[in-house]
């Protein structure tokens, strides 16, 4: 009897293991400081940080995927990921998790311009750059001043950086954090001006398991009562 015990169990220890590895492939929108690539470290930033320790949490690895916005969508409802963070957006295939993500979509102008920029409708006659589907994102308010602007999205957020500081364009629209983190980081010199015209959504991600998804849940819940989420927050600039 004891023989067909350890047998019993020598099959399965295994299999726990496997469960308890997987890998689950999570896409993430590119822009730092929340989601970009490091050549020594990887990928990294704050929403990597916390889904990371919600996942080795839950018993998971994550191998995360950097993508523009539009792909990212696109690919999570194809079913080529698991998780896809931030979720703007929702999905016949997939489950948004409860949010946690404190995102603050602003414009940004360049301080020698002097703009007075202090609601959506003061972009009016103004060119500007925002993120992928940034009209969908902020509303029609937003998509019906610039219909007739000279507007533009694009995925890459140093490019629409550089635009500004090349006054190729009057302002960019994005997250704060983000748009700060990028002219600090590549024009510490430029005097730029936030414009706080848009109201602060907090953001969660989308997740295809539903069991997946509650379970992603409470251990957020858990993360945030033990204090490690907002030392992950304080911790990034």
């Amino acid at each position: 009897m004891r023989w067909i015990l350890l047998a019993l169990l020598a099959l399965l220890i295994p299999c726990q293991t496997v469960f308890a590895n997987q890998t689950l492939k999570v896409a993430v929108n590119i822009g730092p400081p929340w989601a970009f690539y490091e050549e020594e470290q990887g990928v990294i930033g704050i929403d990597v940080d916390i889904i990371t320790h919600v996942l080795n949490s839950l018993g998971y690895d994550a191998e995360f995927h950097l993508l523009a916005y539009s792909r990212l969508i696109n690919d999570f409802n194809a079913g080529k990921y698991d998780i896809a963070s931030p979720a703007a957006f929702e999905s016949d295939v997939g489950s948004l998790s409860d949010v946690y993500l404190p995102f603050k979509d602003v414009a940004i102008s360049l301080k020698r311009k002097n703009f007075d920029i202090d609601d959506v409708e003061d972009l009016k006659g103004k060119t500007i750059v925002a993120y992928q589907s940034a009209t969908q994102v902020l509303g029609p308010e937003f998509a019906d001043v610039v219909q007739n602007e000279n507007y533009l999205e694009l995925a890459e957020r140093e490019i629409q950086i550089k635009l500004l500081v090349n006054e190729r364009t009057d302002v960019v629209v994005g997250e704060c954090r983000l748009l700060s983190y990028i002219v600090q980081k590549n024009y510490p010199n430029v005097e730029v001006v936030i414009h706080p015209i848009f109201r602060e959504i907090s953001y969660g991600a989308i997740i295809q398991d539903p069991i997946l998804q509650q379970q992603f849940n409470s251990e957020l819940k858990n993360m945030m009562a033990s204090g490690r989420f907002q030392e992950i927050l304080s911790r990034w600039p």
